[in-house]
């Protein structure tokens, strides 16, 4: 079934027109929404906190990369 609403109905009207199993969909709908922005939120969150570590080879790695660079110089 397909409703057509304009800005003349009111909004009562919309909800008086609400069945209990769309109440229910919403519901579900509106429950796994902010279920995803609280996932995204952390993940966000989680991102900033891996952004903090600055992270460096060691001296001894960075002396065997220019060992070997020296090595394959032509």
């Amino acid at each position: 079934m397909t409703e057509t609403f304009t800005q003349q109905n009111p909004k009562t009207e919309l909800h008086t027109q609400e069945t209990s199993e769309e109440a229910e969909m919403m519901e579900k709908s509106l429950a796994a929404e902010e279920a995803y922005t609280e996932g995204y939120e952390n993940l966000v969150s989680i991102k900033e906190a891996l952004n903090q570590f600055l992270v460096e080879p060691g001296q001894h790695t960075v002396e065997n990369i220019l060992k070997y660079s020296n090595s394959t110089r032509k």
